[in-house]
């Protein structure tokens, strides 16, 4: 009889949803220093290469199907906070495959707790805007996982 159970360290990668239910349980994703190392070296990688060309590829993607209404002064800084939240999250997600090395298919529990820092390090926005970069952070993460051939993937899932 096991007293103390361990949680699997991997959990299945999924096709984040625009409606925010494929967030993981803050419960189970609380900062730890492990989750904190993560988000920083990702935040480092989304200043390289790579993560610049996937949030760009992401960003036009989505924002092609997503709405934003925004004013015209507004949407050049709208649209810089959407392409950082997906450059993080896609940060996030090649210091994961790169580092922790899960199988595909599947994710590191730890990123989700990086991930969620990322979520809480978004700047205050109305409901709409702030659903949207939270998606971006997910979706980043999932375009570095799986390459530009997972942009179809999403859009499929948009509204």
């Amino acid at each position: 009889m096991a007293v103390f159970r361990r949680r699997p360290r991997y959990v299945p990668l999924i096709v984040p949803a625009f409606d925010g239910s494929t967030w993981p349980d803050r419960a189970t994703a609380g900062p730890s220093f492990d989750t904190l190392t993560i988000y920083q070296l990702g935040y480092r990688e989304a200043f390289e290469p790579e993560a610049h060309e996937l949030a760009d590829l992401l960003v036009e993607a989505v924002l092609a199907r997503v709405p934003t209404e925004v004013s015209a002064e507004d949407e050049p800084y709208l649209n810089r906070v959407f392409t950082s939240a997906a450059r993080i999250g896609a940060g996030i997600g090649v210091v994961e495959r790169n580092v922790e090395g899960p199988a595909d298919g599947l994710m590191d529990r730890r990123t989700w707790g990086a991930l969620w820092q990322a979520r809480r390090e978004l700047p205050g926005m109305n409901g709409d805007w702030a659903r949207l970069a939270a998606y971006l952070i997910l979706a980043g993460h999932y375009v570095a996982r799986g390459g530009p051939e997972a942009v179809p993937q999403l859009l499929e899932k948009l509204p």
